[in-house]
């Protein structure tokens, strides 16, 4: 039995004539005779009445139509369902994002228009490290992330806006929202709090709040080089997990951080973000998914971010 034939029967049935189905279907007559005696021997009933007036449905067919209107249904909007997930309009989408990310507004603009633009689209947010990321793109736990990262030979030109970046766990394809240098984060009542910038030497004395697994900020190692390079060594009085608990504990007065700064980044009027002067560190911050992934709605949420960063 094919699907045509169910539409033969359908289109007989409700126009309760033979003549008039071909018509509709765009077939010849005998050849919708035909596909019902073909659909009456594989069921083993007769379906119809005929008479030269047309055709009648037996109890057997008033049975079988209605139940078959609802499969063609059913089947109708399964292919309209389908069709609008091939087009990246419909299904769903889990993406990780940082604390880092919350402090740029194309985050926030980016979510809300693509919510208000694919509302059949369900949108799943996971808080996530950068440099945790690209495993929960190896595992399937994430489709895509907005990540931040320090430099890298992959990321380094300015001038490219995509690319490919190998990794230890896998290949990400990338887009670039925007790049940004390095900052030291203080508390508002700190002595250096209103230098319009500063060297990295004149933090000499000063003690260091570090997120060592940060992929963006200096880790102990590219830390302890810059702080070298300027003449000495930092003291480091906290280890944290986050930019966020970075933020805290800096607001506090715990000590300061190097951070992420750029154009687009709002911090919160906890902390004093100042450019740090004489420093080599370009940093990214990126939409990435995996280089084989191919879903539409992906492209969806590239086309609404590449919308909001060009116009930015």
């Amino acid at each position: 039995m094919e699907l045509r034939h169910l539409r033969y029967f359908i289109a007989a049935a409700e126009e309760q004539h033979f003549g008039r189905a071909s018509d509709r279907l765009h077939v010849t007559r005998p050849a919708v005779s035909q596909i019902i005696s073909d659909l009456e021997a594989e069921i083993g009933a007769t379906l119809f009445v005929r008479s030269p007036q047309g055709v009648k449905l037996t109890a057997p067919g008033r049975t079988l139509l209605p139940k078959l209107q609802r499969v063609m249904d059913d089947l109708a909007t399964a292919f309209a369902l389908t069709r609008q997930v091939a087009e990246g309009k419909s299904g769903s989408l889990t993406l990780a994002y940082g604390s880092l990310t919350l402090l740029h507004p194309i985050f926030r603009a980016v979510i809300k228009h693509f919510s208000e633009a694919y509302p059949d689209v369900t949108l799943s947010l996971v808080e996530m490290l950068s440099s945790q990321q690209p495993r929960a793109l190896a595992d399937g736990t994430i489709q895509a992330g907005f990540m931040h990262f320090g430099p890298l030979p992959a990321l380094a030109d300015d001038a490219l806006r995509e690319g490919v970046l190998p990794l230890e766990q896998m290949t990400l394809r990338w887009y670039r929202i925007q790049t940004g240098k390095l900052g030291v984060m203080l508390p508002p009542e700190h002595r250096l709090a209103t230098r319009p910038s500063l060297s990295l030497a004149e933090l000499s004395s000063e003690r260091f709040v570090v997120v060592p697994r940060s992929s963006s900020t200096p880790g102990y190692g590219p830390l302890f080089a810059l702080c070298q390079k300027a003449g000495f060594e930092p003291n480091i009085v906290q280890r944290v997990n986050s930019i966020a608990a970075q933020i805290n504990l800096v607001s506090v007065g715990m000590g300061i951080g190097l951070t992420v700064i750029g154009k687009e980044f709002r911090y919160p009027s906890s902390v004093t973000v100042v450019p740090l002067d004489g420093v080599n560190y370009q940093t990214s911050f990126v939409f990435a998914w995996a280089e084989l992934c191919t879903d539409p709605i992906i492209e969806r949420m590239l086309g609404v971010i590449k919308q909001w960063t060009e116009s930015a």
